[in-house]
């Protein structure tokens, strides 16, 4: 019985390493499959870059860079290097025919250090006067084309896989996109009859010009020529049926459309360059809603301003300088921007039962008010703005993108402008679309366009130097980029958060952080009282021209300076508290790692092996 107990094991045993071997061949005659399970699908392209990849018309060469010797002590840089190698593995793996993927370890003084220098890459300096560390990808079509991305900033991870698609789109598209402006100010420069002086070109233009073919557009017009990529309109004036139509046919065929509205645009001197465009017709028809008679007000984002050179500055609430919270961190055009601004602009809304998306990309703060345009424009100096400021406790939108299905505006093409000319053919009418998906940003405000808001211009030795001192231009330039590209690159989705946050963290630094604001916003309020009061006092001076202030004077400054240091100092316990609290926390977590968590683990076991042996007794 013994002996025949043991051969059947043997069988058993045997049969059992056959199926293995069997499966095991069946599973490697199989194609490779992946299951991506992370929350965010951080190793799952979107549907743009499926698109992309499908459309791609000749062999693509990508060769990523990155300096994986130097890097053996950087695990946080190892780690990136990885997950972009695995994203390149993913779009290699949609189209083997078309991408061929290799990874090149440029060490120090080698050839491949050579050829990545050549290309274009930027290493990184690991320490003064040492090597450098690569981390960079190169792309070249088989017609010769190249593009590069000369290094992978960690702080653009979100971003790679957009990154990544606008390199391929650019090297399979190698002439720059065409960008149609229509404007009812005057940015390209030329004589201003407003103030009888010749003006250069707005900045934003010609950083424009530089990397795209930027086409003005003057109405009436026929149509919009199918070979313009981006729609650019600034504040028109009362444009004719005929050109709206074209606007209207032109967006709802797909066309990628920038919009700038303004309720008073302070920067329009032209009389052409007023508020009476009747481009709100088309907006209503785009699910939006737009009112040109109401300036958002902002109490929180006034930047501050003095009526004269002797007047203490306040805030401006229509002169609005947005930070990075009040833009959209999940739209790749705002994600990286660091501030904004805007003057006297207008506030955007979705209409009921639109069909579009709407979705913010520039907002006010909660401490804002619309304020009827006769009365903003009536106010003598940014105080009186301020004493009629009332907040509706709400935020307004400045800027959104409005995507999806809309309607035309038209139920027919108008009659062309010159239809009636017997010298001249009638322009071609291609066939009305009633319907489209447009892809749409509108902006409710033109002076964020203009140089005082952004750079600053001075002449060296006759050379014209810039230097920003916010974000517009690159607002307006990543805007355009991202209209530019195809449907598939324009849809694409920021990618997810590799890195996890610590959300009760982040909770209680946000709670000391608003608490501390709060405080620093009495002190700076204490101190505008005192600037104020001071500035109230006699104007009698010594001889070394010193204010004479009386004994009750001195006293209550004394006074206020013991407020100051006491505030200071409440300031640092809010400090310590945070600290505290975040201390306390790190002490718990490490407490349930190392203690709690192998002990129910050990519990665990303890159970299983005594409900074992009790199953066994029985």
């Amino acid at each position: 019985m013994l002996q025949l107990f043991i051969g059947l094991r043997g069988w058993s045993i045997a049969a059992s390493m056959l199926l293995l071997l069997a499966v095991t061949a069946l599973l490697q005659s199989l194609p490779p499959w992946r299951m991506d399970l992370t929350e965010d699908k951080l190793y799952t392209l979107s549907s743009g870059s499926k698109a992309l990849l499908a459309g791609l018309q000749e062999p693509v060469s990508l060769s990523l860079y990155f300096s994986r010797s130097l890097a053996a002590e950087l695990p946080h840089i190892n780690d990136y290097a990885r997950r972009i190698g695995d994203l390149l593995a993913e779009y290699r793996a949609l189209n083997p025919d078309r991408i061929n993927l290799q990874v090149v370890d440029p060490s120090p003084f080698s050839e491949a250090e050579d050829a990545a220098v050549a290309a274009g890459l930027r290493g990184a300096p690991l320490a003064l006067g040492g090597d450098a560390l690569y981390l960079g990808l190169v792309a070249s079509s088989a017609s010769g084309g190249t593009e590069v991305i000369s290094f992978f900033n960690p702080e653009r991870e979100r971003f790679l896989e957009y990154d990544i698609s606008q390199l391929l789109y650019r090297l399979q598209r190698p002439e720059p996109p065409v960008v149609g402006l229509l404007s009812g100010v005057q940015m390209s420069g030329g004589y201003d009859f407003g103030s009888g002086q010749m003006r250069t070109p707005w900045t934003v233009l010609e950083q424009l010009q530089e990397s795209l073919a930027v086409r003005e557009l003057q109405p009436p017009l026929q149509r919009i020529e199918p070979d313009i990529g981006v729609l650019l309109i600034v504040q028109p004036a009362e444009l004719d049926q005929r050109s709206l139509y074209a606007i209207d046919q032109y967006v709802l065929g797909g066309g990628g459309a920038m919009v700038f509205v303004d309720p008073h645009s302070e920067i329009a001197t032209a009389p052409a360059a007023g508020s009476d465009s009747n481009i709100d017709t088309l907006l209503q028809h785009w699910g939006v809603e737009y009112q040109r008679d109401q300036i958002v007000t902002d109490r929180q984002r006034g930047l501050r301003v003095s009526a004269s050179a002797a007047a203490v500055p306040l805030p401006h609430v229509g002169i609005l300088g947005l930070s990075a919270s009040d833009m959209n961190r999940d739209d790749i055009i705002t994600a990286e921007l660091e501030n904004i601004n805007l003057a006297s602009a207008g506030a955007l809304a979705p209409r009921d039962n639109a069909s579009t998306r709407f979705a913010p990309l520039l907002s006010s703060s909660s401490d804002a008010m619309l304020m009827a345009s006769a009365t903003y424009l009536g106010a003598a100096d940014p105080g009186e703005l301020l004493a009629n400021f009332v907040s509706d406790n709400r935020s307004y939108v400045l800027a959104a993108r409005v995507r999806g299905p809309a309607s035309s505006a038209f139920t027919a093409a108008p009659a062309a402008a010159d239809s009636s000319s017997e010298t001249q053919p009638a322009p071609q009418i291609e066939p009305h679309r009633s319907t489209g998906n447009i892809n749409v940003l509108l902006v409710a405000d033109v002076d964020l366009l203009s140089d005082r808001l952004w750079v600053q211009v001075s002449d060296f030795f006759g050379q014209r130097v810039v230097v920003p001192w916010a974000n517009n231009g690159d607002f307006v330039l990543n805007a355009v980029e991202n209209l530019s590209g195809s449907g598939a690159l324009s849809s694409l989705r920021s990618r997810g958060q590799y890195s996890r946050p610590f959300e009760v963290v982040d909770r209680l630094r946000s709670t000391a952080a608003a608490e501390f604001k709060q405080q620093e916003q009495v002190l700076l309020q204490r101190l505008e009282e005192l600037e104020a009061r001071i500035a109230s006092l006699s104007a009698d001076t010594d001889e070394q021209g010193q204010l004479l202030l009386s004994d009750a004077q001195r006293a209550e400054i004394e006074a206020f300076e013991q407020q100051r240091l006491a505030t200071r100092k409440q300031l640092r316990q809010v400090q310590r508290q945070l600290n505290r609290s975040i201390d306390e926390l790190e002490n718990r977590l490490r407490w349930i790692n190392m203690a709690l968590l192998p002990a129910l683990l050990l519990l665990a076991m303890f159970a299983v092996l005594g409900w074992r042996r009790h199953r066994a007794g029985l």
